[in-house]
């Protein structure tokens, strides 16, 4: 009942097995983590999950319990202006878009709300802590990974924007694999600050991912008021033959 969002003139909801939206006639939103989201997911408790919208960056937020969880711990959003999606974990049982209000505010099982889109730190903590914060590529790969990949250099697209951080930086680790059934492997971890220009690394597999994180887990190195956006980086790849 909650699962539905009504933005400008159309309105998106949630289906029991796929995402829709009206805007005069009812569509199929072709969804590109369909599986991630119905594969792992709690319907006994499918009467929690409650949308909202995120006017500021043009996304329409979904929040869902995991089939290990009773309540809300995940999220799936869609951008309808760059027409992507991402997810990721975040408890959450309800929304209010910006409006009277400077910003978002969302209600966590702990009872209490919280601001959405303000300041870079977690304040759910006393004192506030870093946001262990990552985004991910899918797999990269030449021939759909018929061909060995070699990546000799990354070239990052990262600004700092809004941090109080004296030295902001990001993690941006390359992981690989050469098959479909391995594991993904750390490769190499570079720390990217707002003046690095490449980063020089030496990566052969016939897949590869991209990761970049603003916070590695040890509390005395992580990093507090730090705000990251990604823009365009860019991988120097070449063919490196079949084996």
């Amino acid at each position: 009942p909650n699962a539905a969002v009504a933005v400008n003139d159309f309105v998106f909801w949630m289906g029991s097995k796929e995402f829709y939206v009206y805007g005069g006639t009812v569509q199929r939103l072709p969804c590109t983590v369909l599986d991630y989201v119905f594969g792992d997911f709690n319907r006994d408790q499918i009467g929690k999950v409650t949308a909202g919208h995120n006017s500021s960056y043009g996304e329409v937020w979904w929040f869902y319990p995991s089939k290990s969880s009773a309540t809300n711990d995940r999220y799936v959003i869609y951008n309808y202006q760059e027409k992507v999606w991402y997810f990721g974990n975040l408890t959450r049982t309800a929304w209010v878009d910006r409006g009277i209000n400077q910003y978002p505010i969302a209600a966590h099982t702990d009872n209490k709300l919280y601001y959405h889109e303000f300041g870079q730190d977690d304040g759910s903590t006393n004192p506030p802590s870093a946001i262990s914060a990552n985004i991910e590529s899918s797999q990269i790969d030449i021939g759909d990974g018929e061909k060995f990949s070699f990546i000799r250099r990354v070239i990052p697209d990262v600004t700092f924007r809004d941090s109080t951080n004296e030295t902001p930086r990001v993690n941006m680790v390359v992981k690989t694999r050469n098959f479909p059934g391995d594991s993904l492997t750390t490769n190499s971890t570079s720390s990217i600050a707002s003046t690095t220009q490449q980063v020089h690394i030496r990566s052969r597999a016939r897949q590869a991912v991209l990761r970049l994180e603003s916070y590695d887990g040890n509390t005395d190195s992580g990093n507090d008021d730090t705000g990251w956006r990604l823009g365009a980086t860019r991988l120097d790849v070449r063919n490196d033959g079949r084996r």
